[in-house]
């Protein structure tokens, strides 16, 4: 398309005469996904489903226990406070930090946290960091709207849902060179905080095209081990908020933003969008954090299945110095992210390139039996056992859709484990006791039992509270914040 094109259909529209004027209501056409989202949003009920409301909880309590931990850094403590103060506000506290600021300030550096330590949770379906966007941008908006309790549940059962059903029909879009959450994110967050604000189907639908249009975040991050997939979420949790408030002073973007010939899902999945349907029918069930699932080891989500599946199958007593290598396995799918970085290792100079390195690691499981935030630091990246381990691996092209990987050991044994990926379809067991243990662990740097048993506690009481403001203050004073 060139500039002389461009110009020509706007002359020929501009000549065709006042039928084809642009009026206000005429910005949004009828047939256009994002009006037609924003309808069923309005329609909602009052509440969420039960179970629905318990997920968040849980969700929001697994989310402070990775912000918690990541306030234990200095590097993530400063992007935070650069985020805080670089919008001043007082609209908003930063959870577990003692900040506060704008709601685009609290949002951005509430991303940046839960995102930090590599823990924070997935949904499957896409491959995606399902809390990354979505509950920043809730939790600044719930305070700043001082929402009750139920309110913000559901707009966060709003934003998880409308992130799903927008993924579920295409997967992961990382192949394609784009990171899903910064992808599917914005929009999803911003019909959220818009609806969480009270705002008519009109505003709805200009805050959802206004976010599509700032969507995005390059995947090369995972390739060169870099750290700015934290900053990717920060910036669209402060997209959804923005575009929230610039629909609120009448700003309009494309209506088409979803299904549109430059929409996101031709432009970041290179497909068709899907049938209207799938994002709009029976909304009422929000039931996207159904299918959220916890990270309980800290690595990207495409090394944890493997992790499981070594979990499973190799024995505790196996000593790490009679591995000789291991050899990962795939489709041509898998060989285009992991293949390379597996057969031309490199070790990782950084938490986020550590955490990101499936050779490292598997091989600081195999040689630690652990895989936790606390365990990337400096000593590790120089351990002799692990970096020999981990140049020992290697990647072989085969028909399957799921990873396995062979250990070799030097007696000539071999141990063989597949990849224990989840159905991406099935919603996700709640599996409490695995939660506390994160929690546990992850909280314990920064609170005594007695606070981590009263915040889970505050946490599950979310359902019952009348003012997020007062429900996050008290929050605020658990966390030492």
């Amino acid at each position: 398309m060139t500039r002389r094109s461009v110009l020509g259909g706007a002359a020929a529209l501009a000549g065709a005469g006042p039928a084809c004027a642009l009026t206000e209501k005429s910005q949004v056409p009828p047939d256009s996904f994002t009006k037609a989202i924003a309808e069923a949003v309005t329609a909602l009920p009052e509440r969420a489903p039960v179970e629905v409301e318990e997920r968040v909880a849980w969700t929001l309590l697994d989310n402070l226990a990775s912000m918690l931990y990541a306030g234990t850094l200095a590097r993530p403590m400063s992007a935070a406070a650069y985020f805080a103060k670089n919008t001043p506000g007082r609209d908003a506290d930063v959870l577990t930090a003692d900040l506060v600021s704008s709601q685009t300030g609290a949002a951005s550096a509430m991303a940046y946290l839960l995102h930090a330590a590599e823990i924070d949770d997935s949904d499957p379906r896409g491959e995606l960091r399902a809390s990354a966007v979505i509950m920043p941008a809730c939790l600044a908006a719930a305070q700043a709207a001082d929402a009750s309790g139920p309110e913000f549940l559901r707009a966060a059962a709003l934003g998880y849902t409308l992130q799903g059903r927008f993924v579920q029909p295409v997967g992961p879009v990382q192949t394609r060179g784009w990171m899903a959450s910064g992808v599917w994110g914005p929009p999803a967050a911003a019909a959220a905080v818009s609806f969480l604000r009270g705002r008519p189907a009109a505003d709805i639908t200009s805050a959802m095209s206004l976010a599509g249009s700032a969507a995005g975040g390059a995947f090369q991050y995972y390739f060169d081990q870099t750290d700015e997939k934290r900053i990717i979420v920060a910036r669209a949790a402060r997209a959804a908020i923005e575009s929230a408030d610039l629909a609120a002073l009448g700003e309009h973007g494309a209506a088409r933003i979803l299904e549109g010939r430059a929409g996101l899902y031709h432009l970041f999945a290179g497909t068709d969008a899907p049938a209207l349907a799938q994002l709009t029918d029976d909304l009422g069930r929000l039931e996207g954090p159904l299918y959220l699932r916890p990270k309980f080891f800290a690595a990207s989500h495409s090394i944890i299945p493997t992790l499981d599946g070594l979990q499973a199958a190799a024995p505790p007593e196996l000593d790490p110095a009679s591995i000789e290598s291991f050899i990962v396995r795939g489709n041509a799918s898998w060989s285009r992210i992991v293949a390379r970085k597996i057969n031309d290792f490199e070790p990782p100079s950084s938490r986020i390139g550590a955490a990101l390195n499936f050779s490292f690691v598997v091989a600081m499981w195999l040689v630690r039996r652990s895989v936790l935030p606390g365990d990337y630091t400096q000593e590790a990246f120089r351990d002799p056992d692990i970096i020999s381990l981990a140049r020992s691996g290697s990647f072989e092209v085969n028909d399957s859709d799921h990873l396995s990987i062979e250990i070799v050991l030097r007696y000539g044994e071999r141990i063989h484990a597949v990849a224990q990926d989840p159905d991406r379809n099935a919603p996700a067991p709640l599996s409490a006791a695995q939660r506390m243990n994160k929690f546990n662990a992850l909280a314990g740097s920064r609170l005594n039992e007695e606070r981590k048993a009263d915040l889970h506690e505050h946490c599950m009481e979310l359902k019952n509270a009348r003012s997020m403001r007062a429900w996050v203050r008290h929050a605020q004073k658990l966390c030492g914040a």
